[in-house]
């Protein structure tokens, strides 16, 4: 009998990244809502809410799963600590490249922590379903701009400041992700939340996309020139996604079968 997983993800990006899986888990019989009986605890990404949530669970001597593990921010960032926390905290280490495998070897060795890792790609690549109903008949810039973990307000500001002179006037401005710091950037946002097809719809069409998130490595170089994108400020500025091959489809049935084997 398969075992039961619990996911544990608390961001809205990382919920539209895993529909595909979930859909996966459920048709193999391996997903469950209820993390009271569940066998294992998928704990997803660096999420403060998420560190919160699996330390409780571990406590309760709940099985862990980390996916995501092993990567790092390359900036003063919060999430790098409760990123790598969770390794700990896991039995499974799920990674998208081997760089963060390296990385995750090497943090379980240096406190004598035994450890299963793999390399599993890039989940966000086996989903990429498009709807482009809500693409304007103009040229736009996408903007997605997330406050900088420990970015000042004053550092923030100033960041905003200068990407908003330098997008065209037609743009389109999506929510940032609620780090501290999002009230500074709610007031450009010219359009709400969308679902991720929606999203990719944007991203597909756009003319350019001027951002700091993660989006720009994970989906962005699979629907656009890569002329197109445009890094912004210190925010994922040295992402390791930079040097490794987030291209190999496939992410979704090697962390199934890896289910499937507990």
């Amino acid at each position: 009998m398969n075992k039961k997983i619990f996911v544990a993800s608390f961001h809205r990006a990382s919920d539209g990244a895993l529909e595909h899986l979930i859909e996966r888990m459920k048709e193999e019989n391996l997903y469950t809502d209820d993390y009271k009986n569940a066998d294992y605890i998928l704990a997803v990404g660096d999420r403060e809410e998420t560190y919160d949530f699996v330390l409780q669970r571990y406590k309760e001597g709940k099985r862990i799963i980390h996916l995501w593990a092993g990567e790092i921010a390359d900036w003063e960032c919060d999430n790098d600590m409760y990123r790598h926390s969770l390794t700990l905290m896991s039995s499974i280490q799920l990674c998208q490249h081997d760089i963060a495998k390296e990385r995750v070897k090497k943090l379980c060795i240096s406190v004598n922590k035994r450890y299963f890792v793999s390399t599993i790609g890039n989940l966000m690549v086996d989903n990429l379903k498009i709807d482009e109903s809500k693409v304007p008949d103009y040229d736009y810039d996408l903007v997605l701009y997330n406050p900088p973990n420990k970015a000042s307000r004053e550092q923030i500001k100033k960041e905003l400041k200068s990407l908003s002179k330098y997008i065209i006037p037609s743009y389109i401005w999506l929510p940032p992700n609620g780090d501290r710091g999002s009230d500074l950037v709610e007031p450009y946002v010219n359009m709400p939340n969308q679902p991720r097809p929606i999203y990719l719809g944007l991203l597909k069409n756009c003319l350019r996309f001027v951002t700091n998130s993660t989006s720009q490595h994970h989906e962005a170089p699979f629907l656009i020139d890569k002329d197109k994108i445009k890094q912004w400020g210190v925010r994922n500025l040295k992402r390791e996604c930079l040097k490794a091959d987030m291209s190999k489809p496939g992410a979704t049935e090697r962390v199934i079968k890896i289910f499937k084997s507990l």
